[in-house]
């Protein structure tokens, strides 16, 4: 889940659209949105943008139907 990030975002001023002019383009926020996997270049190009680790972005949750 990415649900610690947008809550960074909020308590650290971010909005999609700043993360959309540092670069990070329109699907890739559509996938954090709706929860969906990032690549861990992304990871990475996020946490150089906000300045944080990945930990402040993404939560693991276990999915018992695998």
């Amino acid at each position: 889940s990415y649900e610690p990030m947008r809550k960074y975002m909020t308590d650290h001023d971010f909005t999609y659209y700043k993360l959309s002019n540092a670069g990070i383009e329109g699907p890739t926020l559509d996938r954090i949105r709706h929860d969906k996997p990032l690549s861990t270049k992304t990871i990475d190009k996020l946490c150089r943008i906000m300045n944080c680790q990945p930990g402040d972005l993404m939560r693991y949750i276990k999915d018992d139907h695998e």
